[in-house]
């Protein structure tokens, strides 16, 4: 019965991805699952190749007599395999039998299966990066912990995976910890993925009776859904409407539960007579998702993207803190909040009415009162009492012994009362189950969200202040919180809460004086009727910036008084005592972490200070003891691991990892502890860093070696002269910075003599991810004086030229200047395609330019597919078709279509031609063809999209063939279609509609043909008029094009293109409408 851990390599096969781009990539305005999908400073990856090879990772395997538990440290900290042992070895979650990464994740590359655990955004940013462990081995449960510093936001997250003796349940020990000083805003979700199939059935409590989409922007009735949902209208697929089985959802489709008095959901599988269940505390865990890539051609594509030979798969989601996506909740300066989260599987009794950690219940009630009764257990349960009562009478009463191994089941037992709220079953001591009484009123469905109003129109300054709260906790990616601050104070220009919220947000700019501005503007208000305010959180920003000005006796002051708050209590007596170690006043700093503790004993960087304030006062033993009782709470916490001196365990556990490294320096830092911060540094230079399989571009950093100069200066100036070289003589590539000290230290490295193409470089690259576009342009001009061939300074200018200055001529020369530099980079020649598209250059001239670089393009997809899009677009579908049909194409989550359309078009083409040729055999082929898309071009027809102009294609060469019938549904498929499915949602009309106004037409529909015409016509005139933005809800739009869109100039484009479409179709209709009078 005892849980054994086993530390082993597997060896899986494996498609490997092309290197991570060393260009800086900033998408400032991407839509990722319905937050901001910035990369910065992750390095991009877009590639996938096409065949597997072995790879061996890290793997650890936990199992006892019931389960069995795979984790890959390698790839996110994932769980990789889950088997129920007494089902057969069961997969209860999805099993992978190769690592296949398709284009999902935020920075790229993203695998299924199993469970991925993501935060503090979806998904994960690490997800596709290693993760440090530990594994403990305690004496009745054995655990991995996982964890990491996220690469975009620094914080420290990490995941306990738990098996006990005696147990069939996997438990996840969930522990956050902000280790920054500034708020920060998180989500956690649990991605459980399952083997679906038509026998497969999620299920969830039984008082869901909604259902709501991502940021409740629409809702449905749950089980069976009467909505036009995702497009579909489920109420008319009737009895195939049922949410819970995977084969009635044919679309990509999530849906949330929103109220439930239960703990639990899951799933379970009827082929194989198992399943599994999740519960967590309502309370703090409430999040029940579900989602799936859907039962269609489009998901299937998906599904070959992601596996071999597994098959399709659905997510059952657990959120903890959250019940929605995105929904974003707080995470103050230095708070850890911590959580469990388990799943267990069970067998035979199929799905359940109520579930705990312990015991699930199954009461169904049948059509004539029989009844479908099971208990399932994650332990023993032996001589367990298991009773049925109706009314109060005992109609069932049963002793078992139980155990994940035997479930017990009754089908024996009737209801006669026709009433299932009257019937009770009990396993006695551990749980109960009674059905809801249906004739009560359902509960208050959620509120459908709705878009805030444009500031102007916002009624009051408090509104305008939580508008703007709400766009930066939901990190929303195309609405600005700026435009509502700026409201706000034109109204009430000392409203403390604005310039609290917008200092904070120059404050992560790095725009320091700006922040103290604000903050100080804030304070006064605060203190104007009395000197001790309700919140002490201006006052500790106002330390904060402080701090990085240089202002040192200013902040204490600030610090102090936001101490007299409880809430900021504990964040600034560590900033007191950061401070006073500076200043070497340890005692004073070993009392102000003791307050801090006071107050957030989960501080984990208090302790470590405490602990390095005690060794400078000469007391090891309890420096020691501090760390040692906090090495046991949290074993991968690396700055109390080498606060322990032990070197070796160390570069283990952090993987020698540049970020992890630089995090604990700065720590240092912080608390003038230079001589420790140095010696570090030097550690991590003198070792080699881990090697995995996962990339880790960023292991290797620019900014060790100049945080080594910046320290050895403070320390002693002009010492860190040999520190600086190093830094200045190492290659540009991936010098990302991202942290507000890393700001700093680039900072003084540019005013340092000499030019230091490297630290301008850097800066630019920060400035411009923090929106500082015009201070980034300066650094990267500097960065360009300073070395002239630098291909990715020239690259970089020209996109902030086009989407900052707004100059094309200045775009296009940095463009050009960086395709001679750096000839062989394919992400540049893609890029300036890009922009040769956007500044009008002729097809010809374009193909021309593509094919003198074909070898380079023929390495990136959207360089091939563009090179198709210029064959069509110059009329030659025969050469399109063979570059399309000559590879394996692997598209963007969200951006899918896009090869598509250059195959469609391509067949479109040849088969007008074959028809104009009088060859309408050869025509109907091409047609048929351009509705059946091979597997390599990685995707497929959506239901929801029109295929209008193929039908109507279909119609004409079956009419030349004179198969008048078969034509005739053809036109009438055309004819009846409504709507199409564009950018990832319905739009009521497109470029087909034309197609179907001919098919009409070919009906001798000429009323239903001219009716049509006007509604286009009134479309495209209403959109010409509308002004464009893109949706507020939006969830998945990539915009992986680096330069801006005139997004009002394309809606006239494309609203001008419909009108002279109707105004085409409109001819067409007098042509057709005088052969048939003829």
């Amino acid at each position: 019965m005892a849980a054994v851990v086993q530390q082993e390599n597997l060896t899986l096969p494996t498609y490997l991805l092309g290197p991570p781009g060393k260009n800086p990539v900033f998408f400032e305005k991407r839509v990722y699952q319905g937050s901001c999908g910035k990369v910065y400073p992750l390095p991009f990856i877009d590639k996938v190749f096409d065949s597997p090879v072995p790879k061996e990772y890290e793997s650890v395997k936990l199992e006892n007599p019931y389960i069995r538990i795979v984790v890959l440290p390698e790839i996110g900290g994932r769980i990789f395999l889950g088997q129920d042992r007494t089902n057969n070895d069961y997969d209860f979650f999805y099993k992978q039998d190769v690592i296949k990464p398709a284009l999902v994740g935020l920075a790229g590359p993203w695998i299924s299966g199993g469970v991925e655990f993501n935060w503090p955004q979806h998904h994960r940013p690490g997800t596709f990066m290693p993760c440090d462990y530990h594994v403990e081995e305690k004496k009745t449960e054995k655990i991995v912990w996982l964890s990491e510093h996220d690469p975009m936001t620094r914080m420290k997250g990490m995941h306990g995976i738990c098996v006990s003796d005696g147990s069939s349940v996997v438990e996840l020990k969930g522990r956050l910890f902000n280790r920054t000083a500034c708020t920060r805003t998180f989500l956690w979700w649990a991605n459980v993925a399952a083997l679906v199939h038509d026998e497969y059935e999620s299920f969830f409590p039984p008082d869901v009776r909604y259902v709501a989409d991502h940021a409740v922007r629409a809702t449905t009735s749950f089980p069976f859904s009467a909505a036009d949902y995702y497009g579909v209208k489920y109420g008319d697929r009737a009895p195939a409407n049922d949410l819970r089985w995977y084969k009635n959802i044919p679309v990509p489709t999530s849906y949330m539960v929103c109220d439930t008095e239960y703990n639990f959901f899951g799933g379970y599988d009827h082929k194989a007579g198992g399943g599994f269940i999740h519960v967590a505390s309502k309370h703090v865990a409430p999040g029940k998702k579900q989602w799936t890539w859907g039962d269609d051609a489009f998901g299937r594509a998906w599904d070959r993207e992601l596996t071999d030979e597994n098959g399709p798969y659905i997510e059952l989601m657990a959120g903890v803190y959250t019940d929605n996506q995105p929904d974003f909740s707080y995470l103050l300066p230095y708070e850890t909040k911590t959580f469990s989260q388990y799943w267990w599987p069970y067998k035979k009794i199929g799905p359940v009415q109520n579930a705990s950690r312990d015991a699930a219940l199954r009461l169904v009630v049948g059509a004539d009162g029989e009844l479908d009764l099971g208990v399932a257990v994650s332990k023993p349960m032996p001589a367990a009492r298991v009773t049925l009562a109706e009314n109060g009478v005992v109609l069932v009463d049963e002793t078992a012994d139980l155990s994940p191994e035997r479930p017990w089941q009754c089908l024996t037992a009737k209801s006669t009362g026709g009433n299932p709220a009257a019937l009770t079953l009990t396993l006695h001591g551990v749980l109960s189950y009674r059905p809801a009484d249906e004739s009560l009123e359902a509960p208050p469905q959620r509120s459908v969200a709705t878009e805030p109003a444009k500031p102007e129109a916002v009624e009051t300054v408090e509104e305008l202040v939580l508008i703007a709260e709400h766009l930066v906790q939901y990190r929303h990616p195309t609405r600005y919180p700026e435009a509502y601050w700026a409201e706000a104070l034109k109204r009430d220009p000392s409203d403390f809460r604005t310039n609290l919220a917008w200092g904070r947000a120059k404050l992560e700019q790095g725009l320091f004086e700006e922040a103290c501005g604000l903050f100080t503007t804030a304070v006064q208000r605060l203190t104007r009727w009395h000197p001790n305010p309700s919140t002490g959180e201006a006052h500790y920003y106002l330390g904060l910036a402080r701090v990085f000005r240089g202002d040192s006796r200013g902040a204490y002051a600030a610090f102090y008084k936001a101490a007299w708050n409880y809430e900021w209590r504990a964040a600034s007596y560590y900033n007191l005592a950061l401070l006073d170690c500076r200043e070497r006043r340890f005692e004073k700093a070993l009392e102000h972490c003791e307050s801090a503790l006071d107050t957030n004993r989960q501080n984990n960087k208090a302790v470590v200070l405490k602990a390095v304030a005690l060794r400078k006062l000469g007391r090891d033993a309890e420096s020691k003891a501090a760390i040692r009782d906090l090495l046991a709470v949290d074993p991968l916490d690396h700055w109390a691991r080498y606060e322990a001196d032990d070197a070796a365990t160390f570069l283990s556990k952090t993987r020698n990892d540049a970020q992890t490294v630089l995090d604990i320096v700065y720590d240092y830092a912080d608390a003038g502890c230079c001589e420790e911060a140095l010696t570090l540094l030097q550690l991590h230079h003198d070792n080699p860093t881990t090697e995995n399989v996962a990339p880790n571009p960023l292991k290797r950093s620019h900014l060790t070696h100049y945080a080594a100069a910046w320290l050895q200066d403070l320390k002693e100036p002009g010492q860190g002269t040999a520190s600086l070289a190093a830094a200045r003589s190492l290659p540009a590539d991936y010098c990302f910075p991202s942290r507000l000290h890393d700001q700093v230290v680039l900072q003084w490295a540019a005013k340092q003599p000499g030019g230091d193409r490297n630290a301008f470089f850097g800066l630019g690259n920060y400035y411009y991810d923090r929106k500082r576009h015009h201070d980034a342009i300066a650094a990267w001009e500097a960065a360009r004086a300073a070395d002239p061939t630098f291909a990715t300074v020239c690259r970089n200018l020209g996109i902030a030229y086009w989407n900052t200055a707004r100059d094309r001529a200045k775009a296009r020369e940095m463009y050009e200047a960086a395709r001679r530099q750096s000839p062989g980079d394919a992400r540049v020649l893609s890029e300036f395609v890009q922009l040769q598209k956007k500044l009008g250059d002729a097809a010809e001239d374009r193909l021309t330019y593509l094919r003198g670089n074909l070898s380079l393009a023929n390495e990136r997809d959207d360089c091939v597919v563009e090179l198709a899009e210029l064959h069509n677009a110059v009329r030659e579908p025969g050469t399109a078709l063979e570059i399309i049909l000559g590879r394996t194409f692997h598209p963007w989550e969200g951006g899918e279509g896009k090869v598509l359309e250059q195959y469609k078009s391509a067949y479109l083409q040849l088969g007008q031609r074959a028809l104009q040729a009088g060859d309408a055999a050869e025509a109907l082929r091409s047609f048929d063809l351009a509705g059946a898309p091979p597997a390599t071009l990685g995707e497929a027809y959506h239901l929801l999209q029109a295929k209008a102009d193929l039908n109507y294609w279909r119609g004409k060469a079956l009419r030349a063939l004179r198969r008048d019938a078969e034509a005739e549904r053809c036109f009438a498929a055309s004819a009846e279609e409504a709507g199409d499915f564009q950018a990832m949602a319905v739009t009521e009309h497109s470029e087909l509609t034309y197609y179907r106004i001919l098919a009409l037409a070919e009906l001798g529909r000429q009323d239903d043909a001219a009716r049509l015409l006007q509604d286009l016509d009134l479309f495209a005139q209403n959109l010409r008029a509308t002004k464009c933005e893109i949706d507020y809800f939006a969830t998945s739009l990539p915009l992986l094009l680096v330069f801006e869109d005139d997004m009002q100039e394309a809606q006239n484009e494309r609203a001008a293109r419909l009108l002279h479409l109707a105004r085409s179709a409109l001819e067409e209709i007098g042509t057709a409408a005088g052969k048939n009078q003829a």
